[in-house]
C-alpha cells in the first residue's frame, strides 16, 4: 500500500491504512493525545536551523491548511488526509504497532533519503501550478461579477430617469425585510449604517425609517430592498449614484440574507392535511 510523500511531509492518513486501520489510532486520535502534544512542543522549542524547513516545502508540495507549529498539514478532499513532519510520522508509527514502526524507520527513512523522481516532481508542480491558476482566474471572475451587478444598477437606474412607476413594496415583502432586519446579524439596527436602529422593540418600523428600492424603483420584491434609517435613506435619495454604489456591499450582504430567508421558507415541511 502506498504511503504518499511531499517533500520532508509524510501522509499520516496513508500509514494508518497501511496498518491495517486500527481503532482509535486514527491520526486525529493520536494527535489529540497529551503525549502528542508534548512531542510537538518540545520539537518546537528544539527545532534547528539543520532542519529543512517545514512551512516553506509545505507550500511549495501543494499541502495546504498548515498548523501553526508547522508539523502538521491537512488536504481536504478525496485524495487529501492528514500529514505530519517526517519525525511526527515515526512516533505516529510507533503508536500503531511495533512492527510497522520498525518497517517505517528503515523503508520510509530511506525513501526521503532518495533524490525525489524528476517527472513526479514537475507533475506536482504543475498541478500546483494549475491551482494557483484556477484561483486567479476565481478571483477575475468574482471581479466581473460585482462589475456585471454594477452595470445593471446604471441600466436600470437610466431607464429609471426615462420612465417606470414606483412600485411599493407589498405587505408580504415588508414582512420578510422586517423579519430579515431583526434577525442577526443586523438585530433591528440599519442594514446600511449598522448604526441606527430602524425596528421596535416590537419589531415595527420606526418613525422615519423607510423602505429603500436598491435597483429600481419598479422592482418590488424582497431580494430589490431594504429597511434603513432615515439619514441613510436621505443620503441613497438625494447624494446621487456614487452615494448608492457606495452602499452595495452592504446591501449584498442583506440580499444574502433575504435569500437565504426565502430558501429555508421554500424547504420548510408543510403541515400535514386533516
Amino acid at each position: 500500500m502506498p504511503i504518499r510523500r511531499r517533500g520532508t511531509m509524510l501522509n499520516l492518513t496513508d500509514m494508518w491504512q497501511a496498518a491495517d486501520r486500527p481503532a482509535n489510532r486514527r491520526p486525529s486520535d493520536w494527535l489529540l493525545l497529551e503525549e502528542t502534544r508534548r512531542f510537538r512542543a518540545h520539537a518546537g522549542i528544539h527545532w534547528t536551523e539543520l532542519d529543512e524547513p517545514v512551512a516553506a516545502n509545505a507550500g511549495h508540495t501543494g499541502i495546504w491548511h498548515l498548523d501553526t507549529d508547522g508539523f502538521i498539514a491537512t488536504v481536504r478532499g478525496h485524495q487529501g488526509g492528514t500529514w505530519g513532519h517526517w519525525p511526527l510520522a515515526l512516533a505516529y508509527a510507533r503508536h500503531l504497532a511495533p512492527a510497522f514502526h520498525r518497517w517505517c524507520d528503515t523503508t520510509l527513512r530511506a525513501a526521503m533519503e532518495r533524490p525525489e523522481d524528476p517527472l513526479a516532481t514537475s507533475i506536482e508542480l504543475m498541478a500546483q501550478q494549475i491551482a494557483q491558476h484556477f484561483q486567479r482566474l476565481h478571483h477575475r471572475l468574482d471581479i466581473l461579477d460585482r462589475h456585471a451587478a454594477d452595470l445593471m444598477l446604471l441600466q436600470l437606474s437610466a431607464r429609471d430617469l426615462l420612465v417606470g412607476e414606483r412600485r411599493r413594496f407589498s405587505e408580504e415583502t415588508r414582512t420578510i425585510i422586517v423579519k430579515v432586519t431583526a434577525a442577526e446579524p443586523f438585530l433591528g439596527q440599519c442594514p446600511c449604517c449598522g448604526i441606527a436602529p430602524v425596528l421596535t422593540l416590537a419589531r415595527q418600523p420606526i418613525p422615519g425609517a423607510e423602505f429603500d428600492h436598491v435597483f429600481h424603483r419598479g422592482l418590488n420584491r424582497p431580494e430589490h430592498g431594504w429597511l434603513v434609517c432615515p439619514a441613510c435613506h436621505a443620503e441613497l435619495t438625494y447624494g446621487g449614484y456614487l452615494a448608492r454604489f457606495a452602499r452595495i456591499p452592504e446591501f449584498r450582504a442583506f440580499q444574502a440574507k433575504v435569500l437565504a430567508y426565502r430558501r429555508r421558507g421554500r424547504h420548510r415541511p408543510s403541515a400535514p392535511a386533516l
